[in-house]
């Protein structure tokens, strides 16, 4: 079940997929935020029924109604957003907070070039690949159409077919990132 099925199922009501979610990252949750903010254990569960909360109201309000992050990276986002928020009110970890901010986006800034450059050589290596690979590995990858969707659209014989095409052309792909990276 794909992320954006489980934000789907909680704004049904699903009750066993909201405590599946809610028990999912529970205890690694606590755990590194005790560990990155040395904060004691009630306080780190306090902080993720706060963060859980928050996105479980997200999605039942239609604020969330599709996620790009994993639900994991969102929960401790906004765990980090609370902790943060909590330490603002109590101006004693002030010092702390501004450390810890300017080494998240020191971070944050790393990672956005990183992941830049990353969508910049897959790009190029789509448009290399040509179609139908472009095609097929946008539907699958990014718009997250279906196989029998996909057959139907490119007019293949069946989704067997395209599951087979799709192969052959992430290995392709595999291979021009792989030599891309030597080159470099």
């Amino acid at each position: 079940m794909s992320d954006n099925d489980i934000i789907k199922y909680i704004r049904e009501g699903d009750q066993l997929v909201t405590t599946r979610t809610y028990q999912q990252y529970r205890k690694e949750f606590i755990r590194w935020v005790r560990k990155k903010y040395h904060c004691s254990e009630d306080d780190a569960k306090e902080y993720y029924q706060l963060a859980f909360f928050t996105f479980y109201n997200q999605i039942l309000s239609g604020k969330l109604t599709h996620i790009t992050a994993s639900i994991k990276t969102y929960l401790f986002g906004i765990g980090k957003n609370k902790f943060y928020q909590q330490q603002r009110d109590d101006s004693r970890y002030e010092h702390t907070l501004i450390e810890e901010q300017t080494k998240d986006y020191e971070q944050e800034t790393d990672q956005k070039k990183e992941k830049e450059h990353i969508y910049e050589r897959m790009e190029e290596a789509l448009n290399k690949l040509g179609e139908p690979c472009r095609q097929i590995l946008m539907m699958v990858y990014y718009e997250n159409r279906s196989m029998e969707y996909i057959t139907e659209r490119l007019g293949y014989k069946n989704a067997a077919t395209t599951k087979n095409q799709k192969y052959k052309c992430m290995q392709r792909l595999r291979k021009m990132l792989d030599d891309n990276s030597q080159n470099r």
